[in-house]
Protein backbone atom coordinates (compact mmCIF):
# COMPACT_ATOMS: atom_id res chain seq x y z
CA UNK A 1 0.00 0.00 0.00
CA UNK A 2 1.53 3.34 -1.32
CA UNK A 3 1.27 6.45 2.57
CA UNK A 4 1.19 9.36 0.67
CA UNK A 5 3.31 12.21 2.11
CA UNK A 6 1.08 14.12 3.91
CA UNK A 7 -0.28 11.04 5.41
CA UNK A 8 1.03 9.38 8.76
CA UNK A 9 1.58 5.29 8.46
CA UNK A 10 -1.70 5.23 10.37
CA UNK A 11 -3.38 6.74 7.50
CA UNK A 12 -4.25 9.77 9.57
CA UNK A 13 -3.39 13.19 8.35
CA UNK A 14 -0.31 14.94 9.19
CA UNK A 15 -1.64 17.72 12.25
CA UNK A 16 1.37 20.20 10.37
CA UNK A 17 -0.70 19.58 7.06
CA UNK A 18 -3.71 20.79 9.08
CA UNK A 19 -2.13 24.01 11.03
CA UNK A 20 -0.16 24.85 7.07
CA UNK A 21 -2.95 28.16 6.47
CA UNK A 22 -2.81 29.13 10.39
CA UNK A 23 -0.53 32.36 11.20
CA UNK A 24 1.97 32.04 13.80
CA UNK A 25 3.54 35.16 15.42
CA UNK A 26 2.68 37.44 12.50
CA UNK A 27 4.03 40.82 14.05
CA UNK A 28 7.05 39.43 15.15
CA UNK A 29 9.70 42.41 13.85
CA UNK A 30 8.24 45.12 15.63
CA UNK A 31 8.54 42.45 19.50
CA UNK A 32 11.81 41.62 18.35
CA UNK A 33 12.82 45.45 17.97
CA UNK A 34 11.72 46.55 20.73
CA UNK A 35 13.04 43.70 23.13
CA UNK A 36 16.03 44.07 21.68
CA UNK A 37 16.38 48.20 21.87
CA UNK A 38 14.95 47.69 25.85
CA UNK A 39 17.92 44.92 26.67
CA UNK A 40 20.66 47.61 24.60
CA UNK A 41 21.51 44.52 22.17
CA UNK A 42 22.20 45.80 18.31
CA UNK A 43 19.15 44.27 15.70
CA UNK A 44 21.71 42.19 13.47
CA UNK A 45 20.96 40.50 10.33
CA UNK A 46 21.61 37.42 10.84
CA UNK A 47 19.19 37.39 13.91
CA UNK A 48 16.79 38.64 11.60
CA UNK A 49 17.23 35.91 9.06
CA UNK A 50 17.25 33.15 11.48
CA UNK A 51 14.10 34.87 12.83
CA UNK A 52 12.35 34.56 9.01
CA UNK A 53 13.39 30.88 9.05
CA UNK A 54 11.49 30.41 12.28
CA UNK A 55 8.38 32.16 11.93
CA UNK A 56 7.66 30.90 8.34
CA UNK A 57 7.57 27.20 10.02
CA UNK A 58 4.02 25.63 10.52
CA UNK A 59 5.25 22.89 13.12
CA UNK A 60 7.09 22.32 16.14
CA UNK A 61 11.55 22.15 15.51
CA UNK A 62 14.79 21.23 17.06
CA UNK A 63 17.70 23.78 17.31
CA UNK A 64 19.96 21.00 15.11
CA UNK A 65 17.10 21.06 12.26
CA UNK A 66 17.13 24.58 11.94
CA UNK A 67 21.02 24.78 12.09
CA UNK A 68 21.30 22.48 9.38
CA UNK A 69 18.52 25.02 7.16
CA UNK A 70 20.69 28.52 8.08
CA UNK A 71 23.72 26.78 7.29
CA UNK A 72 22.82 25.67 4.11
CA UNK A 73 20.81 29.02 3.45
CA UNK A 74 23.68 31.48 5.02
CA UNK A 75 26.87 29.74 5.49
CA UNK A 76 28.27 32.59 6.75
CA UNK A 77 25.66 32.48 10.14
CA UNK A 78 26.95 29.99 12.83
CA UNK A 79 25.70 27.22 15.10
CA UNK A 80 26.41 29.74 18.18
CA UNK A 81 24.65 32.50 16.68
CA UNK A 82 21.65 30.28 15.36
CA UNK A 83 21.37 28.76 19.85
CA UNK A 84 21.67 32.77 20.94
CA UNK A 85 18.77 33.75 18.64
CA UNK A 86 16.65 31.03 19.67
CA UNK A 87 17.70 32.24 23.44
CA UNK A 88 16.96 35.65 22.62
CA UNK A 89 13.56 34.82 20.41
CA UNK A 90 12.44 33.11 23.64
CA UNK A 91 13.29 35.84 26.23
CA UNK A 92 11.40 37.97 23.88
CA UNK A 93 8.27 35.90 24.03
CA UNK A 94 8.39 34.88 20.98
CA UNK A 95 9.16 31.62 20.70
CA UNK A 96 8.47 28.63 22.99
CA UNK A 97 10.42 25.84 24.38
CA UNK A 98 7.50 23.87 23.72
CA UNK A 99 8.10 20.06 24.59
CA UNK A 100 10.68 16.96 24.24
CA UNK A 101 9.66 14.81 21.81
CA UNK A 102 9.23 11.14 22.52
CA UNK A 103 12.89 10.85 21.64
CA UNK A 104 13.63 13.36 24.66
CA UNK A 105 14.79 16.27 22.05
CA UNK A 106 13.41 19.91 23.13
CA UNK A 107 11.42 21.20 20.16
CA UNK A 108 10.49 24.73 20.09
CA UNK A 109 7.16 26.52 18.74
CA UNK A 110 6.54 30.35 17.72
CA UNK A 111 3.67 31.57 20.15
CA UNK A 112 0.74 31.95 18.73
CA UNK A 113 -2.61 33.76 19.69
CA UNK A 114 -4.61 30.74 20.98
CA UNK A 115 -3.08 28.60 24.04
CA UNK A 116 -3.23 24.61 22.96
CA UNK A 117 -2.29 21.58 24.63
CA UNK A 118 0.00 18.65 22.74
CA UNK A 119 -0.45 14.98 22.09
CA UNK A 120 2.71 13.17 20.89
CA UNK A 121 2.13 10.05 18.86
CA UNK A 122 4.72 7.84 20.05
CA UNK A 123 5.28 5.31 16.83
CA UNK A 124 6.01 8.32 14.29
CA UNK A 125 6.88 11.68 16.35
CA UNK A 126 4.03 13.51 14.94
CA UNK A 127 3.11 16.37 17.12
CA UNK A 128 -1.02 16.96 17.75
CA UNK A 129 -2.15 20.33 18.96
CA UNK A 130 -5.05 20.20 20.19
CA UNK A 131 -7.63 22.66 22.76
CA UNK A 132 -9.58 20.86 25.63
CA UNK A 133 -11.74 23.35 28.15
CA UNK A 134 -12.50 20.91 30.28
CA UNK A 135 -8.86 20.28 31.07
CA UNK A 136 -7.80 23.71 31.72
CA UNK A 137 -11.01 23.45 33.63
CA UNK A 138 -9.75 20.65 36.05
CA UNK A 139 -6.26 22.35 36.09
CA UNK A 140 -7.25 25.76 37.45
CA UNK A 141 -8.93 24.21 40.09
CA UNK A 142 -6.57 21.93 41.44
CA UNK A 143 -3.92 24.94 41.36
CA UNK A 144 -7.19 26.60 43.12
CA UNK A 145 -7.30 23.85 45.69
CA UNK A 146 -3.65 23.76 46.28
CA UNK A 147 -3.05 27.35 46.71
CA UNK A 148 -1.52 28.38 43.89
CA UNK A 149 -1.39 30.66 41.10
CA UNK A 150 -1.08 29.45 37.54
CA UNK A 151 1.62 31.54 35.96
CA UNK A 152 2.33 29.12 33.19
CA UNK A 153 1.72 25.39 31.83
CA UNK A 154 2.80 22.75 29.51
CA UNK A 155 0.40 19.94 28.96
CA UNK A 156 2.12 17.00 26.80
CA UNK A 157 0.01 13.42 26.32
CA UNK A 158 2.64 10.82 24.99
CA UNK A 159 0.50 8.30 23.66
CA UNK A 160 0.26 5.04 20.78
CA UNK A 161 -1.71 5.18 18.03
CA UNK A 162 -4.92 3.16 17.91
CA UNK A 163 -5.50 3.36 14.56
CA UNK A 164 -2.06 1.21 13.52
CA UNK A 165 -3.48 -1.47 15.53
CA UNK A 166 -6.53 -1.81 13.31
CA UNK A 167 -4.74 -2.46 10.48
Amino acid sequence: MMVKMNTLPCGRKKDSEARKNQPKTPDWKPILDHFLKAKKLRVTPQRDKIAELIFAKKSHFEVQMLIKEVESKYPDIGPATVYRTVNTLCEAGLLSESLQSHEGVTLYEALDEDHHDHIICMDCGEIFEFHDESIEEAQNKAIKKMGFTQANHKHVIYAKCSLLNKK
